[in-house]
């Protein structure tokens, strides 16, 4: 053993030990310390019913001789199958038959509207199995957008699970609220004046000067939202959610259920540190790799909002806005970045462009792993409501 710990053999070793119980002995604690040495070795029998292979040869040289030859097509045999076995083990042939009896399931697979017509062509339907990643600078609006898409989606019979990790579940039900006070105003052709804001809805002082105009506005937008609110599920938790607990969350809703639901995470800097003793940028790409992961795991779609740096107020959006972490540019499916419409041009003002009403932005498809990118989508934001502008 130490020889061939010095000198590892090239070929595969041959154990040929005497028929007794000493050679038996011998044969099996050599193979047990070669196998540690991670050598290939084989326990053989070339000695047939005499006591040692000398023995056989002075009884019967050919006999010998055609018991060698049977032993070195048994190895031969075993390598053979060795080879197979990893073949069948690792190879995508083992996975190939999985791939095609899947293909009629994936068939039946619909993609989920996002409830914009227009980004969903660019996404070949709407969202799909993966990790989609919406950046955005402070304030900009992608809050509005997502949860937008979560009650579109909510609406359309799919459960979504949102985890609020800055804004309190009232803030969000109130912005949802506010959207659809716009919508009732808009479909029965009313005074824009009745439209309500966020603070306009949860503040009480408001309602001392509402009329009945103003509270019939607001029982038609609870209404609306009453139709497809079973379908929301909201966990807030600032510091107490990080990605253990939104897969705990997703495993308990599947089990309970029976449904898989859509998963928006708002956002992916305040998610609580996988590792406290790890940097910021360590847990991000971790949490980041987490929710790749539970995608792909459950086969469902996983909505997360990431917010950009300062220093990108007053520079168009690209890959680059997302260096913050590494993981969230390539485990990332789909990478959606918001902006100003005009940000990067000459003369270009962040606060007068923030002050509109509406307030103009822009959706640009940074990637898209299967699909076309450098789509543009041109928005509005008015209030709690976004919609495609011509």
């Amino acid at each position: 053993m130490e020889e061939v710990e010095k000198n590892k053999p090239a070929l595969p070793l041959l154990i040929a030990m005497n028929n007794d119980e000493a050679g038996k002995k011998t044969s099996t604690t050599l193979k047990e310390e070669l196998n540690k040495l991670n050598v290939e070795c084989y326990e053989v029998d070339i000695n047939g019913d005499k006591k040692d292979a000398n023995e056989f040869l002075m009884t019967s040289r050919e006999g010998l001789k055609a018991k060698a030859k049977e032993v070195q097509q048994q190895i031969s045999q075993l390598q053979r199958q060795v080879v197979q076995d990893y073949i069948d083990q690792f190879s995508t042939k083992k996975y190939l038959s999985e791939f095609v009896n899947g293909l009629g399931e994936s068939a039946k697979t619909r993609s989920i509207s996002t409830g914009f017509e227009k980004l969903d062509e660019e996404l070949d339907g709407g969202f799909y199995e993966g990790l989609y990643i919406v950046g955005a600078i402070s304030s900009l609006g992608k809050t509005t957008f997502c949860l937008q898409m979560a009650d579109e989606i909510a609406k359309a019979g799919q459960d979504v699970l949102i985890f609020s990790l800055e804004m309190a579940r009232n803030e969000l039900i109130a912005k949802s609220l506010s959207r659809l006070t716009t919508q009732v105003v808009n479909e029965k052709k009313l005074s824009q004046r009745l439209a309500k804001s966020t603070r306009a809805i949860t503040t009480a002082k408001f309602y001392e000067n509402y009329d009945m105009a103003d509270l019939e506005v607001i029982d038609a937008a609870i209404t609306k939202y009453e139709k497809y609110a079973e379908r929301l599920f909201i966990s807030e938790g600032i510091g107490e959610i990080g990605v253990k607990e939104v897969r705990e969350r997703v495993e308990e809703h599947i089990h309970i259920t029976g449904q898989v639901p859509v998963v928006l995470v708002d956002y992916l800097q305040i998610l609580a540190p996988n590792d406290p003793r790890s940097t910021d940028k360590q847990n991000i790409d971790k949490a980041v790799l987490e929710l790749k992961r539970l995608s792909r795991d459950y086969k469902m779609t996983v909505l997360a909002i990431s917010s950009f740096n300062r220093e990108n107020y007053k520079m168009e959006v690209s890959m680059q806005a997302f260096k913050e972490s590494g993981a969230i540019e390539y485990s990332s499916d789909v990478l959606l970045g918001m902006q100003l419409s005009g940000v990067g041009s000459s003369g270009f003002n962040v606060d007068e462009a923030m002050k509109k009403n509406p307030r103009e932005v822009e959706l640009r498809i940074l990637k898209n792993r299967n699909g076309k990118t450098g789509g543009k989508i041109q928005l509005e934001y008015f209030r709690s409501s976004i919609t495609l502008r011509n």
